[in-house]
């Protein structure tokens, strides 16, 4: 097939160059599209008719324009963003500049965001990860994760970090729209102290509140299956500190069966007994399209907040989120 050059806005504002003749359809191999039908349904959850959109769109628009300190966005990743939020134009604006904020806080997470470099590639070769590609009958899309080796020394949390801020960024652009996330964690090879030794508590729940509070994202449920002793513990010390409503949704599964309940069987990676591929194909897929993009990927260093450009006091980012110093530790909890 001959490659050609074709130029394109991202819905996150980005302008990319795609070296192919048809990139968008390579990149939907990932994921099933969905069918107007579906599309229909999902829009039906939050029922606005095209004026209204718009009306939300120029709001946040106007808003946006009086926001020297962040970058510049598509009215696509606005409606996007609205859409999760359900319309909540105060809370997009929140949302938004924490979404801009963390990415200029966390160099070490939101910067060096090439998929070919080596570190990358390693941190490929020891967890799996990857969404898969249908969603779930009630529109949610399923995100999984497993270590690929029980080898301590091969996983970094940062580039885990890095790497699913990547995969998200990724789906955030490519699905049409979804009515929500759900994460499952393998803990199947998670078998050591010196492998939970690289999850400080205090790291991972900041972690999720930055994943709940600053992103445009609605996290429906965390599946924890093949859980250990050890590894409960810990996680439910982290559910201690979260309102009610996400420790409801933070869930300990015993076996992979229970999901079934949840889930249709055949949705899943084959190893859990489903039919959408092994786990390691998956996740060398969801790698290859990255590297597809990987000029989007680059681009996407640039889109953070520039607080030297903040006007005054923020009246709408979290406390808690610009109150980090780009040091985790300084992070808060109210």
């Amino acid at each position: 097939m001959k490659l050609t050059s074709r130029q394109s806005w991202t819905s996150h504002g980005q302008l990319i160059t795609d070296y192919s003749a048809n990139s968008k359809a390579l990149i939907r191999t990932m994921i099933v599209p969905l069918t107007d039908v579906q599309l229909k349904e999902i829009q039906n959850f939050c029922p606005r008719s095209k004026v209204e959109i718009d009306q939300d769109v120029d709001i946040v628009r106007h808003w946006l324009n009086k926001q020297p300190h962040l970058p510049k966005t598509s009215d696509e990743f606005i409606k996007k963003v609205l859409f999760s939020l359900k319309y909540r134009t105060e809370k997009v604006k929140t949302v938004i500049d924490n979404y801009y904020t963390v990415k200029e806080l966390f160099p070490q997470i939101y910067g060096d965001l090439d998929p070919t470099s080596e570190t990358f590639r390693k941190h490929v070769e020891a967890v799996y990860m990857f969404p898969l590609p249908k969603l779930t009958a009630d529109f949610h899309r399923v995100l999984c994760y497993r270590m690929a080796t029980t080898n301590a020394k091969e996983f970094c949390p940062d580039s885990q970090l890095k790497r699913n801020e990547m995969m998200w960024n990724w789906l955030f652009d490519e699905d049409e729209l979804t009515l929500g996330d759900i994460w499952i964690f393998d803990l199947t090879n998670m078998e050591s102290m010196a492998q939970w030794a690289h999850f400080n508590l205090s790291f991972m729940k900041k972690i999720l509140k930055i994943n709940m509070e600053a992103k445009p994202v609605r996290i429906k449920r965390v599946h924890f299956v093949n859980i250990a002793p050890i590894a409960e513990t810990s996680l439910n010390f982290i559910k201690h500190f979260f309102p009610q409503k996400y420790k409801d949704r933070i869930l300990f599964n015993a076996t992979f069966e229970s999901l079934q309940v949840l889930y249709p069987i055949d949705m899943f990676p084959n190893e859990w007994g489903g039919k959408a591929g092994n786990m390691a194909e998956l996740s060398q897929r969801m790698h290859e399209e990255l590297i597809k993009r990987r000029s989007w990927c680059i681009a996407m260093e640039g889109m953070k907040a520039d607080s030297s450009k903040r006007i005054g006091q923020s009246k709408t980012a979290d406390k808690s989120i610009l109150g980090v110093e780009g040091n985790f530790k300084k992070l808060c909890f109210d």
